[in-house]
């Protein structure tokens, strides 16, 4: 059985650029969910920050997130947010579902 790879993924904006940042994002969206290994991809802004983009996003396994990261959607992404996004960083932070396993007891 594959693993799914489920991961959220931050940005930043930084002021001036939130337009068209959201804009190359909407595409970036678009174009990874017709990814045959993509199963989800959904892009959010803070209710607080509309400035920090979050990227929920789910791929059939490992090997189809290395390839999204390849194609030229991605990359034309990663190359245009740079300037335009704090410290040029998006940082990754890769999930794992809690164990079925995992008991829960009652709180009395």
């Amino acid at each position: 059985m594959e693993t799914k790879l489920t991961l959220v993924a931050y940005i930043n904006i930084l002021p001036g650029f939130e337009k068209e940042v959201k804009e190359a994002t909407a595409i970036l969206a678009t174009e990874t969910s017709k990814e045959p290994g993509s199963e989800q991809f959904l892009p959010y802004t803070r209710n607080d920050s509309p400035q920090s983009i979050f990227f929920y996003e789910i791929y059939k396994n490992d090997e189809a997130f290395q390839w999204h990261k390849t194609l030229p959607h991605a990359t034309k992404f990663f190359e245009f947010v740079k300037g335009k996004i704090v410290d040029d960083k998006i940082e990754v932070v890769f999930l794992t579902p809690l164990n079925s396993s995992i008991q829960i007891g009652h709180v009395v």
